[in-house]
């Protein structure tokens, strides 16, 4: 590493300034609107395109540039509708805008990857880009590109259905989801004023409660059941000095701004990849690398204060989109279809598309076997072939489209339940899709992005296979 290079701990604000982390297109020309992205890691790495998680905003990535370079990968990853500088669009067409603004961006690289990662709400935009812009990658879908998922959001059920999980967020108003970029920093700064408040009044309470029992046992008999060291204390959860939850609830007033809004935008730091100091000894090299973290000017604070600073407007539409809360339905119908539509457009790429002609013609000519001569067609000068020899056309395609998919045990946004009915969804269409399902018992909903046993594993995968299809890293 040169020594002249800016980087998050030599300058934090220069290394968030550069380029890399600003890329702009001025104008899509699917949707005449600007869009901002970032094209990030290793600049000759593998190619990977990432799907953001509801926290639309290109900053979600930051974190995992180094990490990126570290496994030789080079990921684009674009701002949605309403994030950092790009356009903001009706909800209605968001999932398709979207899927456009990254086929153009992708265009504008002249990149077609092999490779998909994405978190959370990013399968409606992964799916979506299978199905309707599968041209965009490598080989299109035949063979698919490698699909790896970070706790991809599963659309509620009805309450009515027999699968159905509770989600303790979906009470929330619609106007507030929507206005979110808005009152969620205020209102949780408030939160944070009313704990300090609730804190320092227990503090006030406890050294007075503690002073009057110094003063009764001065003078009042000792009672043995009260000074027996044996005895069992009981902790009241109004009175204790941690803030009261339900254990595991990663919403707690307990954490500061920047930790909650990272719980509910799908972001993480990631670990293991902390900034440090350079050392001067030479046995500090053997040690390992950390990149990311607490640095003198914390870099995951500036990345944070970015993210608040630029449009924020469309994660409210994201979590609109993830609650079913839309004129469009986004919900478990939505899934349960895409999923279906994936399976049956990857039959079409591989089965059907390269010999439809020939099925059609065959049938015509109720033919076996197939072979080709040119013949003139009566109503244009196009050239058609006509069939004289027909070979059996395959009803199985001969290479699935490979899916990864992490869950943490942990997760209070996809309970277990929920992801036990996306594994058994996505299953049973096992001949066009190959699930491989990776369990972090003790992850969550968000740390997947940020362990060795999630987005490490993922760069790790990708890094093996390369840019190649499945089929060619064979």
């Amino acid at each position: 590493m040169q020594a002249t290079e800016v980087t998050a701990l030599s300058d934090p604000e220069s290394y968030l300034s550069l380029i890399k982390f600003n890329r702009r297109l001025n104008c899509c020309p699917r949707t005449n609107l600007p869009v901002t992205f970032s094209d990030i890691g290793d600049e000759n790495g593998v190619p990977v395109l990432y799907v953001l998680p509801s926290g639309c905003s290109r900053w979600v990535a930051a974190p995992m540039d180094p990490l990126a370079k570290k496994y030789g990968v080079r990921m684009i990853v674009v701002d949605r509708p309403g994030c950092g500088g790009t356009g903001q669009i009706p909800l209605d067409q968001r999932i398709e805008r979207s899927g456009e603004m990254m086929v153009s961006v992708l265009e504008h690289l002249k990149i077609k990857p092999a490779h998909i990662v994405a978190s959370s709400a990013g399968i409606y935009y992964t799916l979506h880009l299978l199905i309707h812009h599968a041209s965009a990658f490598k080989t299109s879908l035949n063979p698919p590109p490698t699909v790896y998922m970070m706790a991809p959001w599963v659309p509620l059920l009805s309450p009515e259905d027999p699968e159905y999980w509770p989600f303790k967020w979906d009470w929330i108003p619609s106007p507030l989801i929507a206005t979110q970029h808005i009152t969620t920093p205020h209102l949780i700064k408030a939160a944070e004023q009313v704990q300090k408040a609730y804190d320092k009044g227990l503090k006030a309470f406890e050294e007075g409660k503690t002073l009057a029992s110094k003063w009764y046992r001065s003078f009042a008999p000792i009672s043995p059941q009260i000074e027996s060291p044996n005895s069992p204390t009981e902790t009241v959860p109004s009175m204790s000095s941690e803030p009261y939850g339900e254990p595991g609830n990663d919403f707690s007033l307990g954490k500061g701004t920047q930790a909650i809004l990272s719980d509910m935008r799908g972001a993480g730091v990631v670990e293991d990849t902390n900034v440090s100091r350079p050392e001067d000894s030479a046995s500090q090299e053997s040690r390992r690398t950390r990149y990311w973290g607490q640095t003198p000017c914390c870099v995951s604070c500036l990345v944070n204060g970015y993210m608040q600073v630029e449009n924020g407007q469309g994660i409210g539409q994201e979590h609109l989109l993830c609650l079913n809360r839309g004129s469009n339905q986004t919900g478990s119908q939505w899934l349960k279809t895409s999923i279906s539509n994936l399976a049956a457009t990857i039959e079409l790429a591989q089965c059907l598309a390269p010999i439809l002609t020939k099925n059609e013609l065959a049938q015509r000519y109720s033919i076996d076997e197939m072979s080709f001569e040119s013949v003139d067609t009566p109503d244009s000068e196009l050239m058609v072939k006509r069939p004289t020899k027909v070979s059996p056309i395959s009803t199985k395609p001969l290479h699935p489209l490979k899916l990864h998919v992490w869950w943490g045990w942990q997760d209070d946004m996809v309970p277990r339940k929920g992801q036990i009915w996306f594994n058994n969804l996505v299953q049973g269409y096992s001949g066009m899709i190959d699930l491989a399902i990776h369990d972090v018992p003790n992850g969550d909903h968000v740390d997947l992005l940020s362990r060795k046993e999630g987005i490490h594993q993922c760069l790790q995968l990708i890094q093996h296979q390369n840019d190649k299809t499945p089929l060619e890293a064979e």
